[in-house]
């Protein structure tokens, strides 16, 4: 009986504890997604002009991968690859065509050059908190990061391909 009582009395004492340490948890989340969003609305502000294609072009961005399935057209600016994650300056901006032909602005590409291969290193320091899925493309020697700002991805704004895209 008296171990029972010494245990019921640590329990009083520690679950409080508890619930303030899980409230602190859930606060911290919180602010990382809020931060997170707040972080995608500074990138759909900064690269709104893009809707219209001819200011991509404009501005350096050209077609360097054609129509790849499940994420559109790479539009790439090449004064922008560099080892440097800029929030608001993508490397990438990607379009797709819409059911007229037209070209869609659809999302947004990170991409970071990785030196070695064999021993990459973590993902750049993306957006706040652990939301974003840095990926490496083997091929360009890379970490790459898509945000899917205009065309909602039923797999998440960062996934690294959008089923919405047509194949």
């Amino acid at each position: 009986m008296k171990t029972r009582m010494h245990f019921l009395r640590q329990l009083f004492w520690a679950l409080p504890i508890l619930f303030i340490g899980s409230a602190c948890s859930n606060d911290d989340d919180e602010t990382a997604m809020v931060a997170w969003e707040m972080e995608v609305d500074q990138v759909r502000a900064a690269t709104a002009k893009y809707a219209d294609i001819t200011v991509a072009t404009d501005e350096g961005f050209f077609d360097a991968s054609g129509f790849v399935p499940n994420m559109g057209h790479h539009y790439v600016l090449p004064t922008r690859m560099d080892a440097t994650f800029e929030l608001e300056k993508p490397e990438i901006i990607l379009y797709a065509p819409d059911a007229n032909g037209n070209m869609e602005f659809v999302a947004v590409e990170y991409a970071v050059p990785i030196e070695d291969l064999d021993n990459p290193g973590l993902p750049p320091e993306g957006f706040t908190g652990n939301q974003d899925e840095w990926e490496i493309n083997p091929h360009l020697s890379q970490w790459q990061l898509h945000v899917w700002l205009v065309k909602e991805n039923p797999d998440g704004i960062f996934a690294p391909t959008n089923p919405e895209i047509g194949e």
